[in-house]
């Protein structure tokens, strides 16, 4: 982003007015004026833009996302701000009406020597909208579309409003900017200046030499890409996708060797192009010869070729032979084989069989009774009532003698109702939801970028879950429920990177578990993360995560599960190959009839939590990612492992997995902040904590960055001079152990209590405390209770298992991350040294 000297001066550039200069000014200091959504089949999300230092909002990841890229990646845009502050259009409508309508743009855009609005959408958006508001959408005759009334607001403030369409963007660029994208983001990529050197030369004494013959030389992918990321080396990346197609990608040491060598090229190639004879022009197709071609069945053409074979003996001098046909027939195919002949050109059209031209194809029932069929249908019908077909035609038949119509027969009605189309009369009947399974699937036949990337760990799904089977306590048998899945998918290979079980369900502690879980696994989060329109997926927390880490959060849209479907077929993958082989699983609480105290899931519960969690973790990491997946060919882990390979390793985006991550895990409070209180300490969720750090004068009654463990209510963390300390509860003993979401039941039963007594009464720490350690727990707050010690099972589990050994350097490029150190606090019988405000000692005793 600019500066505000540098914002002054490139106003001073551009001569702008003191108004327009205020509009500027207005639009960089507002937030954006709404919140995006995925509707009608749009995917939105938010990208972490490093130019802006902020995330960016998109209504379409095949539109808006790609505009993103092209201006983050665009060095002739100093600026780009999402969802500006909206404005008045003023235009005549197609009726003759003038109108006002309040529009937002997509876009503000500051390049280096323009300033202006722009409207980003499809090609086929903007035909269809130029039809129905002509003075407010025009195309040009270049192709390029305006907006009379957006350019006529720009005006007034001598800046530019565009309307930009997709097919402007170009595909193969986008693409290689995503794969980029990590090398793009590091400034210190960790290069070998022996390597470095000897890519140059290869590069220097073979100018255009393609990387695949590049990788053929030995050298990893990750070297080259880091090159032409850091612009060390050139090459076009419009031309082809790196990840699929590099025996394309030609690298040269610079952009002018790259002109030089394909003006040459093309030199080369006219040469040799004139040196060739021309041509000759071919005939012209005829277009009756095509139709009768491409109409005619596999039945007709076998037929056909009988016909031939009987009288190509005839065609070739041969005498004529009548053994297995009359006379007439032979002389009559041999007449139509000429008449064809001489007519298209091929005597083979009439050898065709016309059987589909015979009899009488027109309609036997009158206009009138075909028009109240139609209308009937579509009026009585096809109709939230869902009345039946027979229902239907008796009030048709009846409607029919009333009019004096003939009436069709009901097999006649109930074929046209099978006629009409199926998910149209299923959305009339049942809703969208209903008819969703039977909306045509729309195949890409353009180029775009891939649905499901081009290598590990560019798009992953986050989803949940509720298992098939029922658990029990491990400590007291009892029936505790059903368990919550949260499964993270990697699309490409189809691998399933991590896993978290709870009883709780879905919310953004899950959220962050099963990212937690892939950092510890495999020290790596997603460059995208696919997620649907749930609560927890909206978190403060969890998209300040995503934000943290550079990753790109879509959202599909509502009730369309095929947007999501490498995470919805794992499901019944899981269901059917792993929990339904369980003892105690839900299967056949489908028939509910047929359920008996005898076959009751509940009844027949023996697994637990913890038991569970580690054997679904053996079939995830271990069987089904060595089976052969039907989509891919091969296994998983196979296709994941040749991924890297092909991409590169990659290996400066590694995160390790220690305390500091830990803890930018953690959910925080609304602000982000809590106050120091003097001698209490920070109040988290009506608990205070205290640090000895906090006696200090410049630390007091200051807010401080804090964040609570949502697994254990004794403890939290606060950033204080430079690093994160821990601190504890008042009542760390009542607390120790406690969930959040035990304190939020004690804290709903607390106000049922006192409800009727005190209208005044209010949670604090003693009154949970005290409420916890008594025996006035109620039956919701033991069943938590127990539930989070069978998570605690779950949590050991995933803390002892084998995970991948990570490098001690941990690339965390946000100002959130840079070098926060942790304190451990061990010695609680220090006395602190209040006399200096520049190291933080531990404990004393407390209170």
């Amino acid at each position: 982003m600019l500066s505000y000297d540098q914002f002054v001066q490139w106003c001073q550039n551009l001569a702008l007015t003191e108004q327009t200069i205020q509009q500027i000014a207005h639009i960089r200091n507002s937030p954006p004026s709404r919140r995006v959504h995925s509707r009608a089949g749009n995917v939105s999300g938010r990208y972490p833009s490093r130019k802006m230092g902020l995330t960016i909002q998109f209504e379409s990841h095949r539109n808006e996302l790609a505009a993103i890229y092209e201006m983050e990646y665009d060095s002739s845009v100093l600026e780009y701000y999402d969802q500006p502050p909206p404005f008045k259009l003023l235009y005549e409508a197609k009726n003759g009406r003038q109108i006002g309508v309040l529009h937002t743009p997509d876009f503000f855009v500051i390049r280096t020597h323009a300033c202006g609005w722009e409207e980003w959408k499809t090609a086929e958006e903007l035909e269809r909208l130029r039809t129905q508001m002509p003075n407010r959408y025009q195309k040009q005759p270049d192709g390029s579309w305006r907006c009379p009334p957006g350019e006529t607001h720009a005006q007034n403030f001598g800046l530019y409003y565009r309307v930009r369409s997709g097919a402007e963007i170009n595909w193969n660029l986008q693409r290689n900017l995503l794969f980029l994208e990590d090398y793009f983001r590091t400034d210190s990529y960790p290069q070998n200046e022996q390597t470095t050197q000897k890519i140059t030369a290869l590069i220097s004494a073979i100018p255009g030499i393609t990387l695949a013959e590049i990788f053929n030389q030995g050298i990893k992918p990750d070297d080259i890409y880091a090159l032409i990321a850091s612009e060390k080396v050139y090459t076009d990346l419009q031309i082809a996708p790196l990840a699929t197609q590099p025996e394309r990608i030609q690298i040269f040491p610079d952009i002018l060797t790259s002109k030089t060598f394909q003006r040459e090229q093309r030199k080369t190639q006219l040469i040799q192009t004139e040196e060739l004879p021309l041509p000759k022009a071919s005939p012209t197709a005829n277009n009756h010869l095509n139709d009768i071609l491409t109409s005619a069945s596999e039945k007709d053409c076998t037929q056909a070729n009988r016909r031939y074979q009987i009288i190509a003996p005839y065609l070739q001098g041969s005498a004529p032979s009548f053994e297995s046909i009359p006379k007439r027939t032979f002389y009559r195919w041999v007449n139509q084989w000429r008449k064809a002949e001489a007519l298209y050109g091929s005597g083979y059209i009439g050898l065709l069989p016309k059987s589909h031209l015979r009899g009488n194809r027109l309609p036997k029932l009158p206009p009138a009774t075909v028009n109240l069929l139609e209308e009937f249908i579509a009026n009585d019908y096809e109709t939230l009532k869902q009345k039946g077909k027979l229902a239907s035609y008796s009030s048709f038949q009846k409607a029919c003698s009333e009019q004096g119509i003939l009436a069709p027969s009901y097999k006649t009605f109930a074929l046209a109702i099978e006629l009409r189309p199926q998910q149209e009369q299923i959305t009339k009947r049942q809703g969208h939801r209903a008819a969703y399974k039977h909306e045509t699937f729309h195949w890409e036949l353009e180029l775009t970028t891939p649905r499901h990337g081009d290598r590990p760990f560019e798009i992953c799904h986050i989803d949940h879950t509720e298992l098939d089977i029922e658990l029990i306590s491990s400590r007291t048998s009892v029936n505790l429920g059903r368990p919550w899945a949260t499964f993270l998918t990697d699309a490409y290979s189809r691998r399933i990177l991590a896993i978290y079980l709870t009883f709780d369900p879905p919310s953004y502690r899950s959220c962050m578990m099963v990212m937690r879980e892939c950092v510890r696994r495999h020290s790596r989060l997603p460059q995208s993360v696919v997620v649907d329109g749930a609560k927890e997926f909206m978190s403060v927390y969890f998209e300040r995560l995503l934000a943290a880490y550079e990753c790109t959060k879509k959202t599909r849209p509502a009730a369309k599960p095929r947007f999501g479907s490498v995470c919805e077929r794992l499901f019944g993958t899981a269901n059917t190959m792993f929990i339904h082989n369980l003892q105690g699983n839900t299967q056949i609480t489908r028939q509910s009839r047929q359920v008996t105290k005898a076959v009751n899931p509940r009844n027949q519960a023996v697994w637990t939590l913890g038991s569970l969690y580690q054997n679904l973790c053996d079939w995830a990491y271990e069987f089904y990612d060595n089976k052969e997946h039907p989509a891919l060919g091969k296994s998983p882990r196979i296709a994941y492992e040749e991924g890297l390979i092909l991409s590169g390793n990659r290996s400066h985006k590694l995160i390790s997995y220690d305390e500091t991550f830990r803890i930018l895990t953690l959910p925080t409070t609304t602000k982000g902040t809590a106050k120091v209180i003097p001698n209490q300490g920070v109040k988290i969720n009506h608990i205070y904590y205290w640090h000895n750090s906090f006696r200090s004068r410049t630390v007091e009654k200051t807010q401080v960055p804090v964040r609570y463990d949502p697994f254990d209510a004794s403890c939290a963390y606060a950033y204080v001079k430079g690093q994160w300390v821990s601190c504890i509860s008042q009542h760390y003993s009542s607390f120790y152990g406690r969930s959040e979401r035990e304190i939020i039941a004690a804290s709903e039963e607390l106000r049922k209590q006192y409800k009727n007594h005190s209208q005044n009464f209010s949670i604090n720490a003693k009154a949970l405390a005290e409420f916890l350690a008594s025996t006035q727990a109620t039956e919701t707050v033991l069943l938590q209770r127990l539930r989070d010690a069978e998570a605690k099972d779950v949590l050991s589990t995933m803390e002892t298992s084998l995970h991948n050994q990570t490098p001690e350097r941990v690339p965390i490029p946000t100002q959130l991350n840079n070098a926060i150190p942790f304190k451990t606090e061990i010695d609680y019988s220090a006395t602190p040294d209040t006399s200096s405000d520049s190291e933080i000692q531990p404990y004393d005793e407390f209170w």
